[in-house]
């Protein structure tokens, strides 16, 4: 009897390595240099998941840049100001 492998795909992982493969694309050669083929490569994905997911690349660097307003939005909110006066709250 052959065994065949069996590979599990996992979106949520898929989607994660597309985007942050595509914020260093974006990021090293904006949304008009960046090539969706370049993407697919660095993440081990292939084009087609790409659209699949993100539709295209428009939408792709929206998911990136909405990505790293959260990123930010919660580092700001890990900060802990509220206790610091406004000019000791600055210098944090």
């Amino acid at each position: 009897m052959v065994e065949t492998k069996t590979r599990t795909r996992d979106a949520e992982a898929t989607k994660t390595r597309i985007l942050a493969a595509a914020k260093a694309e974006f990021a090293r050669l904006g949304l008009g240099g960046a090539r969706v083929d370049e993407i697919a490569d660095k993440a081990g994905a292939n084009k087609r998941m790409i659209y699949h997911y993100f539709g295209n690349k428009e939408d792709l660097f929206t998911a990136v840049l909405e990505d790293a307003y959260l990123d930010i939005r919660t580092a700001e909110q890990e900060l802990q100001l509220d206790d610091l006066a406004p000019d000791e709250g600055m210098v944090t």
